[in-house]
């Protein structure tokens, strides 16, 4: 039987409110689901674990308040005898001395059970622990308040659902059930990161609505036992109350990267461009990578300013229909009498280009219910975008169409995008390239395209001959040496390949190269027939020396044909890690490595949802562990 089932049985013979604090484990050992810490109670008395309790965490209610059904608690008696006339004079007496001998049998100072007691059995201790667990993953992953558990119609709920179950209060909620299942899940993850090769972080500060400071750490990896897919999990949101200086932010990574034992398996940090964010990785000696999505939208602001004129308009037709309810309800009419889909206008975010392409995009495809609506209001103020500025805005929409895609694409979280970099930075040059070639265009597309192409230079002109990239690019068999734009970068890219596959030295090296040796040996002192064979078989595996093993590995990776761009390249690594097993180690290294922070911008998202209206009063330390097991828990 399984330690997990041994655990189980236990729990379910035990009744004592205490076991609802302590996890069974092994020759009489309780561990605390507070704070770990573990306790005999050998002959099965609970003495030690009960004051362990009462000293080490007063605070933590020892039992759950029991409401009483009173369904369960009716007290089924004999029915009274009838009043009513009987005609028959014997049944009346044989009922007479019935009910007197039913009165003698039944003891006096005892109740009749009712069979609801039969039915409404306790529930085992394990299967309230599972309903307490599931009600934690309920609160944290749908942002309920903790208060949930008080309300009213909730409780009815699990009543009418398991009417034996007690439901936990508020403080059992926050000062107990909830450090118990942050304190597993720490262990779970930290059991997760400790096969792993190879670890890539993202890293980002927020400020709360209640002007709260926080910095959210993501680790990124390939997990040995799902290795077709790029896993994640979320170190920390924690906060931050120093001055944002490099000094301060590096100290405060170096600590959690040691905390979490990742020292010397971290390849990358990926980050944005923040100068003291920068100066602090760079100041801890790791590797720096800017994020792919921050450099584009820096790219897209600067251009924006060109056709700064004609947006401010339509910024304010969107603010317009946004507070006139009047205007907003003709608009409607208007798309109904078109028969067209009803469409709202959307309003940009400035530190979100995404949202300035979505607002141009949207008020194009209403175009004519705007014209119609504002000409029937008219608001002489707002119906000022001309035909001139109309064009203006649907060539812009077409150029930034592709930056919009861009950002989608590598902004995924699961999947291999480090290896894209190069390609839509060759894709993007070559597009922007020929609507700066088009003069048929107005001259603020001509100024914007050019501000793009020089921003495109100014940032990515320089990624094909960064390391990181490029030797991700080479490794990713849909794209190898095709995804490069100069010949000379891709072939100082497959040097510098070669060079790391030579420096891999594997556990297995020593023992085959011996037995080549040896078998080369017998072979020469026996006969002179199989010495040529021998030579050239040692010479293709590389004989003794490994680094010719890692040279030959990366020629022959390099001639294997392209596999489709739409399929997993890890899942083509993944069936061939025992073939090429020096490049299978690097490329764990190299494609953990996210192309953005976008990770962390979710962590932050969920955290607007988290310290909310309902929220406002949670403790950092609260909000820290919910979005750690938001994000963690399975």
């Amino acid at each position: 039987m399984s330690s997990s089932n041994t655990d189980n049985t236990a729990l379910n013979k035990k009744r004592s409110n205490v076991w609802y604090h302590y996890t069974i484990l092994q020759n009489n050992i309780a561990k605390c689901n507070v704070c770990s810490y573990k306790i005999s109670f050998s002959g099965g008395s609970t003495g030690n674990l009960l004051r362990h309790l009462k000293t080490k965490h007063p605070t933590v209610p020892l039992q759950r308040n029991v409401q009483v059904n009173e369904s369960n608690s009716e007290i089924i008696d004999d029915p009274e005898p009838s009043t009513s006339m009987d005609q028959n004079p014997i049944r009346q007496q044989s009922t007479s001395v019935a009910t007197t001998s039913a009165a003698f049998l039944r003891p006096h100072n005892k109740q009749q059970s009712s069979i609801a007691n039969f039915i409404h059995k306790p529930i085992p201790m394990s299967k309230s622990k599972m309903i307490d667990q599931q009600l934690i993953k309920m609160i944290v992953k749908e942002y309920h308040p903790f208060s949930v558990v008080e309300d009213e119609e909730f409780r009815k709920l699990i009543k009418m659902l398991c009417p034996t179950y007690i439901i936990p209060s508020r403080k059992t909620v926050t000062q107990s059930l909830l450090p118990q299942m942050f304190d597993m899940t720490l262990e779970c993850v930290k059991d997760r990161l400790k096969n792993v090769e190879a670890v890539c972080l993202t890293t980002d500060g927020w400020t709360s609505r209640t002007n709260q400071s926080f910095i959210s750490v993501t680790a990124h990896f390939i997990d040995p036992k799902n290795d077709t897919v790029v896993s994640s999990v979320l170190l920390g949101c924690i906060e931050f109350n120093e001055k944002h200086t490099s000094e301060n932010l590096s100290r405060f990574l170096r600590n959690l990267v040691e905390e979490w034992n990742l020292l010397y398996k971290l390849t990358a940090v990926v980050t944005d461009n923040a100068a003291n964010i920068k100066s602090a990785i760079r100041n801890c000696n790791w590797r720096w990578l800017s994020c792919f999505a921050h450099s584009i939208n820096l790219i897209v602001q600067s251009s924006l300013k060109c056709i700064d004129s004609t947006l401010s308009k339509v910024k304010n037709i969107v603010q317009y229909f946004k507070k006139s309810s009047h205007a907003l309800a003709k608009l409607n009419d208007y798309q109904k009498q078109l028969g067209s889909p009803i469409l709202k206008l959307k309003q940009d975010c400035p530190t979100r280009w995404n949202s300035t392409y979505d607002m141009i995009n949207r008020i194009i495809a209403i175009k004519d219910p705007i014209i119609a609506t504002l000409a029937v209001l008219g608001n002489s103020e707002l119906n000022c975008l001309s035909p001139q500025d109309w064009v203006i805005l649907e060539n812009a929409r077409d150029i930034l169409k592709i930056f919009y895609e861009v950002t989608v694409e590598i902004s995924a979280k699961k999947y291999v995008t480090i290896s894209k970099e190069i390609i839509f930075i060759k894709t993007l040059n070559k597009f922007v390239f020929n609507f700066n070639n088009n003069n048929t265009l107005p001259k603020e597309i001509n100024s914007m395209c050019q501000v793009l192409k020089d921003e495109l230079y100014a940032r990515f002109g320089k990624y094909e001959e960064n390391p990181l990239i490029s030797q991700a690019t080479l490794l990713d068999p849909r794209f190898k040496k095709f995804a490069f734009s100069n010949e000379n970068h891709c072939k100082n890219a497959v040097n510098f390949l070669k060079a790391k596959a030579q420096s891999i030295i594997l556990e297995s090296d020593e023992p085959i190269h011996q037995q080549v040796a040896t078998s080369t040996s017998t072979s020469n002192s026996s006969s002179m027939l199989w010495k040529e064979f021998d030579e050239t078989v040692v010479n293709l595996i590389g004989g003794s020396n490994s680094s010719v093993a890692g040279i030959i590995e990366v020629e022959k990776y390099l001639n294997e044909p392209l596999i489709n761009r739409s399929e997993n390249p890890l899942v083509w690594w993944a069936e061939r890690k025992n073939v090429y097993p020096r490049l299978y180690r690097l490329t764990k290294r190299r494609l953990c490595i996210m192309a953005t922070s976008v990770p962390c911008e979710r962590i932050f998202s969920k955290a607007g949802q988290v310290v909310n209206e309902r929220r406002s009063r949670l403790t950092t330390s609260k909000i820290s562990q919910i979005l750690f097991l938001n994000h963690n828990m399975l």
